[in-house]
């Protein structure tokens, strides 16, 4: 059986059995909490916290931030790991976690190890099928953010979101 406990993320991020914990130390790089995402910049600076820089350029990682109804930083979990081009990405994991954490909202980012901003097909259509999924269960996708060494492209800032 897969858990929370079984994935690389936050230290602090709870599953409902277990309550939150506010303000905790930083955590070697990773952004103090509580966090709030307050526009694409701030989650990017967040992301940049919690993004190990020595895979960045290697292979594609899906993160989820997981956030409540003020958009504060629940925590973050990497929920999968590909290969140089590609991580695929399973829509039941990412909206069961949400909902083990009590997220009312969440931010999904993934890297592109090529540099490119430039969103794929399925990126696109990723996004349209979670926004539609959370939708219907009450969890609010804010954006979807690929992320490279150089620089970062928010979907809500541009025409795919």
């Amino acid at each position: 059986m897969i858990t929370l406990k079984t994935l690389e993320r936050t230290p602090s991020l709870a599953e409902l059995k277990v309550s939150y914990r506010r303000g905790r130390p930083k955590d070697g790089k990773q952004e103090r909490m509580p966090f709030f995402v307050a526009s694409p910049v701030s989650c990017e600076k967040y992301l940049r916290s919690v993004w190990d820089d020595d895979t960045l350029e290697l292979r594609e990682e899906f993160i989820l931030l997981c956030l409540n109804g003020a958009h504060e930083v629940l925590g973050w979990v990497k929920l999968h790991t590909g290969g140089f081009n590609h991580t695929p990405v399973d829509l039941r994991l990412v909206l069961g976690v949400a909902l083990l954490t009590a997220s009312t909202a969440v931010i999904i980012a993934h890297n592109h190890p090529s540099g490119s901003l430039t969103p794929s097909p399925e990126d696109i259509a990723l996004t349209r099928r979670l926004k539609e999924a959370g939708a219907l269960i009450g969890v609010n996708v804010l954006d979807h953010v690929i992320m490279t060494r150089t620089g970062y492209n928010s979907f809500l800032e541009s025409a795919w979101g």
